[in-house]
């Protein structure tokens, strides 16, 4: 017998209540004087054993009808065990079937995913006429192949036959809450739920326990757990956000090791551009990761796509990772001014007089006045060196230039106007105020660590003995939305910084013409502090994030080219058909079909242009690790009357043992309502023979 309400049987024990009532009653006797005993003592001989029998009978009615109660509202059901059970329970089921990644493993027996969905067709084999059944697929995000209990099952085995694993990682408390929103609406009086799962602890961190909301018996189906042996690719990362053609970049690659066997004959291997380039053999100890790092120069400017990949094991999924890297090169750079000497030196320095057309900067000149009648579309960035005042027509030539899209540097002096630059300020980072001397010369106390410009630094660059020291420049004020990236030892800010359309404006609080206000210019600092600048101007112009998980989804903006629409296309994978996208009035792009690792294109057909671009998806490395969390701490989580069946039971017979049977509550209530009746009888009879019993009044 098992019991639905079982909180009800507590009930029980007020069944002790009529029996304390009884015993107390006992001491209560009441003394009665009489002339004479002997007809008292005659009546007690002949009656006593039929009072206490009817006084015990009574107490047994009114224990018995407290019993009875309290086990119908615990609502039992007997169970196929009993011949005299009856007919089997109607069902609901909710089968939750692992389909993330991990599931891909290849086992002694098989792969995870096809054992767990055998399993998951044993159940529905095991319903039968007048069930419901509704099955999620639960990776980290929870798929309900049928949202709604449906009474079809054959069509429920159907969907479980065609289910096929994902590229997700996994986590549960999701789709477990899925579960219990479908059988919340269900009437039977059986509700159950089955998670069918390699219990990977990937899914159960970052959460503590889910409630048990629909009351439903919940069966947990674990996979035999035989020893895993997995490697895989955690990270592959660039030494700099800013790579620069001809620069070298180093791709430092870290590789986990699940296993108890140390990492020794496994093969990493680069590609880029759909070339091999190097080919390494890592090694690691067991329990450790392994780091490599690759060395690799971009000859031409553009997005560049690659991959690095792991000596294949029985989780092949994890052994690939891909990248989308961004090189800059051939940077139309324009400096204004009339004395840009250490711009164009910094940017592109001469080899004998001549400049070195492998770097990745295309430096240019021109006076203030050159500036009113130049054409600025065929330049990327704008340098602005110590420009003392802005005339209306080069003001509208820079408007012009940052409405395109593009970004501005400037460098100020102490000898500019500053009434000039506050009357430009809406196109300004900061507002300039009055010239500062600084005596003793103040160095840069702090920097924005995470700011691409600073990355090539350390910090003792600016703050030991070689830091470059500063004697003038301005009190300076950011304007609303600019942010200070740098700021010298006195609190006044050295580099800000303000997006404008698509590009950024930056204000460096220093003189690129005269030496004698800093000694930045004859420093080792100034060259990569500029080259870094420049690349980072060239690079917010088309930022987003070309390295997603699977499941992220893709976002960029796209005004510039032109386009109304975009074609997503997944490279080298015939399996997945091109999506074509409109973009956003504003041109923004959002595409939320990263449901699978790989390059992925993006092609739009502007006016004048074919935009090309591309961004890589790899799989969560966190669901590499597949150790399992052990199944009753599982249990304990999930959810009270936790049922954990092992892949080797037969389950169909297992599940019938709970679903065949009747409930018997109203039978129980009937009863009760019978004994209430007798025992209402009784009572009024023994109160009538005490009433006939008791002295009349003279």
């Amino acid at each position: 017998m098992g019991f639905l309400n079982p909180i009800f049987l507590l009930g029980i024990l007020a069944a002790a209540v009529p029996l304390i009532i009884h015993l107390w009653r006992r001491h209560q006797a009441k003394t009665v004087d009489f002339s004479s005993l002997m007809f008292l003592l005659a009546a007690h001989r002949q009656n006593v054993r039929r009072i206490q029998l009817k006084h015990l009978l009574i107490l047994l009615l009114r224990v018995l009808i407290i019993v009875l109660i309290a086990l119908a509202l615990a609502r039992p059901l007997l169970k196929n065990r009993f011949a005299f059970a009856g007919a089997r329970t109607k069902t609901s089921v909710v089968i939750i079937l692992d389909n993330s990644y991990s599931m891909g493993y290849q086992g002694i027996g098989g792969g995870r995913f096809d054992i767990a969905r055998e399993m998951a067709l044993e159940v529905a084999q095991s319903l039968q006429r007048g069930d419901s059944a509704s099955v999620v697929l639960m990776s980290d995000i929870p798929d309900p192949l049928f949202p709604k209990l449906t009474k079809d099952l054959n069509q429920v085995r159907e969907a479980i036959r065609q289910s096929q694993a994902s590229y997700r990682a996994t986590l549960v408390p999701p789709s477990l809450e899925m579960a219990h929103n479908i059988l919340e609406t269900s009437n039977d009086s059986n509700k159950e739920i089955y998670l069918i799962s390699d219990f990977s602890r990937n899914g159960w961190t970052r959460w503590d326990h889910v409630p048990n909301r629909s009351g439903a018996r919940i069966f947990l189906l674990p996979l035999n757990g035989e020893v895993t042996d997995n490697i895989s690719i955690e990270e592959v990362r660039a030494s700099s956000q800013l790579i620069g053609l001809g620069l070298p970049v180093e791709l430092g690659v870290t590789i986990g090791v699940h296993s108890d066997a140390p990492l020794v004959d496994a093969t990493l291997t680069l590609f880029i551009d759909g070339q091999k380039r190097r080919s390494i053999t890592p090694q690691a100890a067991v329990g450790e990761s392994a780091t490599v790092t690759f060395t690799h120069q971009f000859e031409l400017p553009g997005t560049h796509t690659g991959y690095l990949e792991l000596t294949a094991d029985r989780l092949p999924l994890d052994n690939r990772r891909y990248f989308a890297l961004d090189a800059y090169g051939q940077i139309r750079v324009l400096c204004v001014g009339d004395q840009t000497m250490y711009l164009t030196l910094g940017l592109n320095p001469a080899v004998h007089g001549q400049p070195n057309m492998n770097s990745p900067f295309l430096p240019a000149t021109t006076s203030l006045e050159g500036l009113e009648d130049l054409t600025l579309t065929e330049y990327d960035i704008l340098i602005l060196a110590d420009v003392p005042a802005f005339s209306t027509r080069v003001q509208q030539q820079v408007q012009a230039f940052m409405r395109a899209g593009k970004s501005v540097i400037y460098f100020v002096g102490a000898g500019v106007d500053t009434a000039s630059y506050r009357a430009f300020a809406d196109w300004l980072p900061a507002i300039a105020g009055q010239p500062i001397t600084w005596q003793p010369p103040v160095t840069l106390s702090s920097y924005q660590e995470d700011s691409p410009i600073f990355e090539v630094f350390k910090e003792e660059d600016f703050t030991g003995q070689y830091a470059p020291q500063f004697y003038r420049g301005l009190e300076l004020a950011p304007t609303e939305g600019a942010k200070v990236l740098a700021q010298f030892s006195d609190g006044t800010p050295f580099l800000i910084q303000h997006f404008i359309n698509r590009g950024v404006a930056l204000l460096f609080n220093v003189s690129a013409v005269q030496s004698e206000a800093s000694n930045l210019l004859v420093s080792p600092h100034f060259l990569p502090l500029l080259q870094q600048a420049v690349l980072y101007t060239k690079a917010v112009q088309s930022v987003h994030q070309r390295n997603l998980i699977v499941g992220e989804p893709y976002t960029a903006n796209y005004r510039w080219s032109g386009a109304t629409t975009a074609l997503i296309t997944r490279v080298g994978d015939t399996t997945h058909s091109s999506e074509t996208l409109s973009l956003a009035e504003d041109g923004m792009l959002t595409f939320s079909g990263t449901d699978a690792p790989g390059i992925y294109q993006v092609e739009a057909q502007g006016k004048d242009t074919l935009l090309r671009d591309f961004f890589a998806v790899n799989v969560d490395a966190t669901e590499s690790a597949l150790q399992p969390i052990p199944i009753q701490e599982a249990a304990d989580r999930i959810g009270a009357q936790t049922e954990i069946i092992s892949e080797s039971e037969a389950i169909e017979h297992t599940l019938n043992t709970y679903r065949v049977g009747v409930e018997i509550w109203s039978e129980l209530l009937l009863i009760a309502l019978i004994l209430m009746l007798i025992e209402g009888i009784l009572s009024n009879r023994e109160s009538a023979t005490s009433d006939d019993s008791a002295p009349s009044p003279d």
